[in-house]
This record gives structure tokens, sequence and C-alpha cells, in this order.
């Protein structure tokens, strides 16, 4: 019968495929590479030009012989596990339209837009499934939502746990109250603060006042009487939650202020959250099983799901960047790359590390892990051209940047920082 193979082909990969196809012609003998395990492909060849199979050799369009070791490292895996495998070299004839259909189909695919910290306002979708101002944590659950909402729960847990498993980070700013609940610690009064700061800092004000009420005593807070807030005993901003039977037409007093405190929070950290908690678990454990997070704290499990966000400095960058291709650590265009980047702030290095690599956050360990290495290179500028004309542009898969030898760091900085902002979601730069 037929054989059928097939390939696992990157987004990057079909970019390059279309744009490095000669012009001109319609069809070219090229020699793939391939990973023998997880089938993923490369596409040998310069930025000008994919390479020639001529004798089974990978020869540039200038006569250089490439070799398959040098395209190890460069080539996107679906595993790390086999990422130092020789690759396979597969003789294949491309056309052009092939080429072409293959790129438009990566563009017509539906893209993830990147996270970040904010949240989502009233009316957006997902507001009634998150409360995410300062940082995600599951929204009190009602059950009208349950059919839509707990689903969504239990593929975050088996999303997250399939990003640990394959070292892959999340851009998910996970509150640190859910992070501590994931790596088996109990929650307390004071993790709301981690989770609603404005109402912990009401709820703490109140169980202060209660600890410190007299029998028959009026009880005040901030000067008008508990009783006057017409409080009820339900979920502030969640009429329809009681806290009590018939919590509706309990009202709040003196008598009862703590122990409506001790519920309020009670119910926003683990009782009000307890169905999400638990889909989100049972989906972690169908990856494998959640007890496994108890080595961490709940720090180094953000370290591994969301990646490092920490600030640079000069001597991180420093040590961080290798130079190469016409510029040494010395060259003035590297000093000023290195003194812009530690001069960034969040956002821009979630910009600049996506421009890079692809992805807004760096892996544990920060710039020193990077894997390949952060590479400079000199980008030469052609007749009558000048280096202040152009814009950076990189190679995302191997996160390799290549910098005009501008005349100033002002320049520098000003078309690095134009590049960054403006060549998020275009391979014009790549």
């Amino acid at each position: 019968g037929e054989k059928v193979e097939w390939w696992m082909l990157s987004d990057e990969e079909a970019a390059y495929l279309s744009s490095a196809f000669p012009a001109g012609q319609e069809s070219l003998d090229h020699m793939m590479l391939q990973c023998p395990e997880c089938k993923s492909v490369n596409f040998p060849g310069t930025e000008q030009s994919l390479v020639v199979n001529r004798d089974g050799k990978m020869t540039s369009m200038s006569g250089s012989v490439m070799q398959e070791e040098d395209y190890r490292a460069v080539t996107r895996h679906v595993h790390n596990s086999c990422s130092n495998l020789p690759l396979t070299k597969v003789p294949v004839r491309l056309t052009s339209e092939e080429c072409a259909t293959a790129a438009r189909l990566v563009t017509s695919t539906p893209e993830a837009e990147e996270g970040g910290d904010e949240a989502p306002r009233a009316g957006e979708r997902g507001f009634q499934f998150v409360n995410a101002p300062h940082g995600l944590y599951p929204a009190p659950f009602q059950e009208a939502t349950a059919a839509t909402v707990l689903p969504h729960f239990r593929f975050v847990g088996r999303l997250l746990a399939k990003a640990l498993l394959d070292q892959r980070n999340l851009d998910l700013p996970l509150s640190q109250a859910l992070l501590r609940t994931l790596v088996g610690q109990k929650l307390c009064f004071q993790d709301l603060a981690a989770v609603d700061p404005t109402l912990f800092a009401t709820l703490a004000k109140m169980k202060a006042v209660a600890a410190e009420a007299t029998a028959g005593a009026p009880v005040l807070i901030d000067g008008c009487p508990v009783e006057d807030l017409c409080l009820d005993m339900t979920l502030p901003g969640y009429p329809d939650i009681e806290l009590v039977p018939g919590g509706k037409s309990v009202a709040v007093s003196a008598e009862n202020l703590a122990d409506y405190v001790e519920k309020v929070a009670s119910h926003v950290l683990v009782d009000g959250v307890a169905r999400q908690v638990a889909e989100l678990t049972a989906g972690f454990n169908q990856v494998f099983p959640i007890e496994h997070l108890a080595v961490f704290t709940a720090e180094e499990l953000e370290l591994h799901i969301r990646g490092d966000v920490t600030a640079w400095d000069l001597e991180t960058v420093r040590a961080s960047i290798q130079p190469d291709h016409g510029y040494t650590e010395s060259s003035l265009p590297v000093v000023w790359l290195v003194k812009y980047m530690a001069s960034m702030g969040r956002l821009e290095r979630r910009l600049f590390m996506r421009f890079i690599t692809g992805s807004p956050t760096l892996p544990a360990g920060g710039l020193r892990r990077m894997k390949p290495r952060l590479t400079v290179v000199r980008k030469e500028a052609e007749s009558p051209l000048t280096p202040d004309d152009y814009l950076p542009s990189v190679m995302t898969c191997a996160n390799y940047l290549k910098l005009p030898e501008y005349s100033s760091e002002e320049n520098l900085r000003k078309q690095l920082k134009f590049a960054i902002q403006e060549g998020q979601l275009s391979f014009l730069l790549s």
C-alpha cells in the first residue's frame, strides 16, 4: 500500500519556508532535516534562500556546504527530550505553490493573544469565571454557571500539569493564594490580601473592632455603628450567596460581626471556590499527581509555571549575551544594548523577549538559562543605505539578534524600541 509520511511543522518554519523559496523558481530539490522521534522538521538555509540538495549535500546558493549538526540547536521540537538527537536528512522536491500554501495555512490558524497582568473588566468575556485584579483566582461559585464554568477549570488543570511536565512556560499570573493551594498549603485569613486587598483591609478593620468590643458598648467602624452599615449575612458583591441559612434577612450586628468576617473570608478563599479547585485538581491529576507539587514553595511553583520575570542588571545582561560575527563585548553597539536592556521596565522586557524568542517570559533562571544563548551579531548595511536606516531583526528559533552597527546609543534605543513594539506579530523582522 501507499506509505504516508507526516511532518511536525512550526509556524516559524512555515513562514521561513515561503519567504526563503528562490524567487522565479517553480520547484527546488531540497534536503530537509527531521527529528526521528517527534517528526519535527527544519528547512535548512540562509537568510536569502533555502539550501539545495546536491549529491546528498546541503549546499547554499553561494556554494557553501551546510552541516546537519549546525541545525540541531535551532530545530523546534515537540518535546525537550529529543532536542539533541541527530536529525535525519530527507531529500524532498518543494514547489513554490506548496510553500506558499503552508505559510497561508499557518496565518489562518487562530493565535492565542498575549497574556498579562491586566484584569478583565465587567462585561468582558471571562469576567464571570475569574477575579483577576491581583492575580488569577476563582470567583465564588454560583450553581447557575456550573455547566459552563467547571469544565474550564478542569482544562486549566490539565494545561498546567502538561506545561510543567514539558517544561513550557505559561504566561498566567496566578494569585499567590492559588499557588499556595496547588502546593498543598492551607489558606488563612491573611491570604485574602493576595486575592482582594480592598476586601481584606475592610474585614481586617472589622475583625480588630470585634476583638476589642466590650459587652453592651456600641461597635463603631470609622465612627459609624456597625448596625448603620446595613450589612446582611450575604457575600459582598454576591447578594444571592448567603453565608448562613436565610442570610438575606439576617442583619450584621455587634453580636455576629466576628462571625460575619470569618464566613466572608472563608467563602472567598475556601468554601466558595471548592468546586472549582476540585475540578482543577482533577484535571491536573489526569497528567500527573498534584501531590508532587508539595516539594515546591508557592514562589518556586510560580517560577516554573510562568518563567522568570525579574528585572535585569548590567552584570546579568553582560554574562548572558554572546557577541559574534562582527561584534565583541567591547563593541559600542553591544555596550549600548547591555545598558538599554538593564534599564528596561517590566512591559519593555516582555516585548523584548517576545521579539527575540517568541515568548514574553524567560525560563527559571532568567537570561543566563536561555538555550540557545542570546547571540548578538552585526547586521550589514547595503549601499547606499547606512546602519541607521535599518531595524534590528531576529531568528527566534536560535535566539539570534541581528543588530546594525548604529552610530549612537540614541539611534540604537530608538530603532530597537520601534522594532519590539511594532514587530511583535510580523515575520518582516524575523
